[in-house]
């Protein structure tokens, strides 16, 4: 089955693949509240080549986990062959392996890496097109607008739709701009009109109003949520709400909340055990109250935390609290 048809709503809305953050845990719960499509966590081929004990816990899932995409990162083909090899072995099943052209991290990209690779397009078809004939499973390529500028944005999805992809995703920005400055738009929506596969946008998509946005401007074919998301499961019901009939639905109400961080950390639980469970959904409580007046001391609290019930206990606190939203 090709990814188009995979995308059976008519608004589909993916979770995208955030390093350290897109765990099972936060996948299954962001499904839970609509996300259609889930990412595993960016993935090195040379990690994944080697097998290392890391990327081994960034491909933990479960039968509630699907559709899954995995997303893989590098230059050199090589490594490519060897992670499409890892990944067909697995005895769990993918649904999408999608390939980053986009990450503006210099790090990455100073290696010819992620975004790096939009300076060399012939080097990414190149690469694509090995991806495309060893995959199993539909693929597609994620890209940013260009590198510093978007005169070559056009090209550049032109040359990956050429390798045979499925479908691709775009970040409305360049590789400079990073994360700041606004979205355009306008050339999501020229990349749109040139292909013939599904285009899928990406880039601040922070709540049901910008998503709408997002779709009107650019006549996309579906969008990608990613920091939207974070202590935010509810975004995917909302947009849906907002996009189908036209509701606003009100912001959750601190029990809802506080429902939502509890199931979420006992995920964490389960799956990372009592330790690790609680230090990685530190993070989590600190986004889901976000905006709250009056947090200071309870999120203080909770970056001391070490145990499993002190957890439980503070998310308590954050229940029964009066705290102003």
């Amino acid at each position: 089955m090709t990814f188009k048809k995979k995308l059976n709503s008519k608004f589909p809305l993916i979770l995208a693949p955030m390093a350290g953050i897109s765990s099972l845990p936060f996948r299954i719960i962001s499904r839970e509240f609509g996300a259609q499509y889930a990412f595993l966590e960016m993935i090195h081929a040379r990690s994944l080549s080697y097998e290392s004990k890391k990327t081994r816990e960034l491909l933990r899932t479960n039968e509630m986990d699907h559709p899954l995409g995995v997303q893989l990162l590098s230059k050199e083909e090589d490594f490519v062959k060897s992670a499409l090899k890892r990944l067909n072995e697995y005895k769990y099943k993918y649904d999408l392996l999608d390939f980053n052209a986009a990450c503006p991290v210099r790090k990455i990209s100073s290696r010819g890496e992620g975004a790096g690779l939009l300076q060399s397009p012939g080097k990414l078809k190149k690469l694509l097109k090995i991806i495309v004939k060893e995959s199993p499973v539909p693929v597609s390529v994620k890209i940013r607008l260009g590198w510093d500028n978007t005169d070559s944005a056009g090209d550049i999805a032109m040359c990956a739709q050429d390798a045979g992809i499925d479908a691709i995703f775009v970040h409305g920005r360049t590789k400079v701009q990073g994360y700041r400055g606004e979205v355009d738009y306008k050339a999501i929506g020229c990349i749109k009109k040139r292909l013939k596969i599904p285009v899928i946008a990406s880039g601040n998509i922070l709540n049901a109003k910008r998503a709408k946005q997002m779709f009107d401007e650019t006549g996309c074919d579906g969008l990608l949520v990613a920091r939207g998301a974070l202590g935010n499961p509810w975004i995917f019901k909302e947009i849906y709400a907002y996009l189908v009939k036209g509701i606003l639905l009100k912001r959750p109400a601190i029990g809802e909340i506080a429902d939502a961080m509890q199931r979420h950390f006992d995920l964490s639980i389960e799956c990372f055990g009592d330790k690790m469970g609680v230090i990685r959904f530190r993070k989590f409580y600190v986004w889901y109250t976000k905006g709250v007046t009056g947090i200071r001391p309870l999120r203080e609290e909770v970056m001391r935390t070490t145990t499993k019930e002190a957890m439980n206990r503070v998310i308590e606190k954050f229940r029964f609290t009066k705290i102003l939203r």
